[in-house]
């Protein structure tokens, strides 16, 4: 499953499913997810701890991507 994130556009409340449909925060996003899944971040403005959410992401097995990151 490919959950999707976007702190301009995204709510917690949306099923984060889509890019029209992401969730606005990782947190959220990580405490949805299963391992094997994947958490692809769109640009923007994120918490300062952003690095240790990820962090906390690969430790449970989960991918995450930055949208247009090569």
């Amino acid at each position: 499953m490919i959950w999707y994130v976007s702190s301009k556009q995204g709510s917690d409340t949306h099923d984060g499913r889509s890019t029209l449909t992401a969730f606005k925060t990782l947190s959220h996003a990580i405490a949805v997810a299963k391992s094997g899944d994947t958490i692809q971040i769109a640009p923007g403005a994120y918490d300062q701890n952003l690095p240790e959410q990820v962090s906390r992401a690969r430790a449970a097995n989960i991918n995450v991507t930055v949208e247009g990151a090569h």
